[in-house]
């Protein structure tokens, strides 16, 4: 019997304006600077990422590397664009319904969690969270940062289980990307896409959260059980 549901955050429980490298880029573009990079480069952008993904690097020293690669001399103006930056991306909007939805799963008894990846402290994901309007329904946050490990690895999965007191088999996780699907996948949980596309790979696949509350799996447990 599934006991708990688990959701990326970011393109799930509430939305920005696109992706917080893509505002990166822009921003160069717009100040004059050549956004490309070689692939060695890239290569180690990649994993100065996962280093800050798993709290092994704080976020400014890579948003320092990020725009050093690109030519960002100044230092004063790397620490401007950084902040312009984290401003972009804690600037986060609810997602019409996901607040209403998530209030259906806890009447039918389920605990709710995320499971995040994220380079900044986990203070500022659940700011996020509040702005969204859905901080207060989130029973168990599985933070990249926190647990040194991110998205696919399956010991982030792992973790949010053992968190939550549940074993293999009673858990979901809702998400958007294919590869965070597989990894909740190979960690022996039910994964949902949620796809406007309906193109993802996952065990079911839906174009909205909402819709997600048909599922008969998702009909409901009882308090006492999960508790």
């Amino acid at each position: 019997m599934l006991k708990a549901i688990f959701f990326d955050a970011a393109g799930i429980l509430y939305t920005r304006g696109g992706h917080t490298e893509e505002y990166a880029l822009d921003l160069l573009r717009k100040n004059g600077f050549n956004p490309q990079i070689s692939q060695k480069q890239f290569e180690k952008q990649l994993n100065l990422r996962s280093q800050a993904n798993k709290g092994l690097l704080d976020h400014t020293v890579y948003w320092d590397e990020f725009l050093s690669m690109r030519g960002v001399s100044d230092p004063h103006q790397r620490v401007q664009f950084t902040r312009e930056i984290e401003d972009y991306s804690n600037d986060v909007q609810p997602i019409p319904g996901v607040r209403e939805t998530l209030q259906k799963f806890k009447a039918r008894g389920f605990l709710l969690g995320i499971i995040t990846d994220t380079m900044y402290p986990q203070e500022w994901k659940m700011q996020r969270l509040e702005k969204a309007r859905v901080a207060d329904l989130i029973d168990i946050v599985a933070c990249s940062t926190s647990l040194g490990v991110h998205k696919p690895d399956p010991a982030i999965y792992a973790q949010a289980l053992f968190h939550a007191g549940l074993s293999l088999g009673e858990a979901v996780f809702i998400g958007h990307l294919d590869t965070e699907l597989q990894g909740a996948h190979f960690a022996g949980m039910m994964t949902i896409a949620i796809d406007p596309t309906l193109e993802e790979n996952a065990d079911y696949c839906f174009r909205s959260l909402p819709e997600v509350l048909t599922l008969p799996e998702l009909r409901g447990v009882t308090l006492d059980v999960v508790r």
